[in-house]
């Protein structure tokens, strides 16, 4: 197992200027955001030639001895109107043409593999409709995303059609490939027992380490409700050798701006250093 770090975690910084903060943080990887009017790397800007970015990025993490660890790719700055399960067709055409760009940045740019968000319930219908378009839509995604060499995952979140243990399971069940990019932050948010969160760990491609309580998708590290130390230990046991991402944010929703995040992602990464055996990882 390795740590990263998020390039999203500093959004008003220069793109270079948190490239090395994250390597002056001693981390030797990063997980670059692909977002739609949010992201350092803006898929508008780049959408005439996304792999033409993806090389340019590439270059930017080998200049400062960086590896690529995941890349982040959301459509939109909700999570309703490209959402790869909109009802409007029209909408999920767009959705769908903004993941082919998003797979060949992350074809260039050196990923290992691509995460993306499920989608939700949309007003005045059933969940079980929700999920079955969710559904439909991955399963063409990994296909995509498996062309080009990439593995794909879905970060089940607040607010999304898999806001639980059990309905990530049953999407999980009706798309053969999928993979999760596993934030148990989000789902301790909403009150759901580690265990039944740590019960996923055998579908996770990429973790997201935030610190967080029920009701608080983010506090300080020494808030913390969740027991990371378990959860290193858990991976070690099922051979997981993927990537542990310290993934801070700084945004105004659900109050994601109210922590040092220098302070804090140093603190956490001293704690996934100490949880790791050292035989496995020395520096991260």
């Amino acid at each position: 197992m390795r740590l990263s770090c998020p390039d999203y975690t500093w959004p008003s910084l220069p793109h270079a200027a948190v490239l090395d903060l994250i390597r002056a943080l001693e981390f030797r990887a990063v997980d670059l955001g692909f977002m739609a009017s949010r992201s350092h790397i803006r898929p508008e800007a780049v959408a005439a030639d996304p792999a033409a970015a993806g090389d340019q990025a590439r270059g930017q993490l080998e200049r400062r001895g960086l590896a690529l660890a995941d890349v982040f790719a959301i459509p939109a700055t909700d999570f309703r109107s490209r959402a790869l399960n909109n009802p409007d067709p029209a909408a999920r055409a767009e959705s769908l043409e903004f993941f082919g760009r998003a797979v060949r940045f992350a074809r260039a740019a050196g990923a290992p593999g691509l995460t993306t968000l499920p989608g939700v319930v949309f007003p005045g219908e059933t969940w079980g409709d929700a999920l079955a378009r969710s559904a439909d839509g991955l399963r063409h995604r990994v296909d995509l995303a498996a062309r080009a060499g990439l593995e794909l995952s879905v970060e089940p979140h607040v607010e999304s059609l898999i806001d639980t243990p059990d309905k990530t399971r049953q999407l999980l069940d009706l798309v053969p490939g999928l993979q999760l990019t596993l934030d148990h932050a989000h789902y301790v948010f909403g009150g759901a027992a580690q265990d039944d969160i740590d019960a996923l760990l055998g579908s996770a491609r990429h973790l997201q380490c935030r610190p967080g309580r029920p009701g608080q998708l983010q506090v300080r590290v020494a808030e913390d409700a969740i027991d990371f130390e378990k959860v290193v230990a858990l991976l070690q046991a099922q051979g997981y050798d993927g990537y542990l991402a310290v993934e801070y944010t700084w945004q105004d929703w659900l109050d994601c701006n109210r922590v040092d995040t220098v302070g804090e992602t140093a603190l956490m990464r001293d704690r996934l250093r100490a949880a790791l055996s050292p035989a496995k990882v020395g520096r991260s």
